[in-house]
């Protein structure tokens, strides 16, 4: 069950700068309490005035931290990283990490 799931929820693989591959998991396949910490997080993008430049870093990085496996490799790849790096990871992440849709039931 827990292949299956992992094969349907794939996470985004991330080779960092010193060789290391970091996997970005789907949010779904973190344990109870990361999946309650993305959620705050991922609500913290909604709130006024989040959409200063000086908060939005924090709140990607927190996120991407919390979804890889490996944290240490991946807060050491970020160390230098420019907020289009950032945003651009996201997004990749997030495409690669999306859930399609389920197919249309003929009943």
């Amino acid at each position: 069950m827990m292949a299956e799931a992992a094969a349907e929820y794939e996470a985004l693989s991330l080779e960092t700068r010193a060789g290391e591959t970091v996997h970005l998991r789907n949010i779904l396949m973190l344990p109870d309490d990361g999946l309650k910490a993305a959620r705050a997080i991922l609500a913290r993008f909604g709130e006024t005035g989040s959409e200063d430049l000086e908060e939005l870093v924090p709140k990607i990085r927190d996120l991407l931290l919390l979804v890889a496996d490996d944290p240490a490799a991946l807060k050491t790849e970020m160390k230098d990283w420019p907020l289009a790096v950032f945003v651009r990871t996201v997004g990749e992440w997030q495409e690669e990490t999306q859930v399609g849709e389920a197919p249309r039931s003929d009943s």
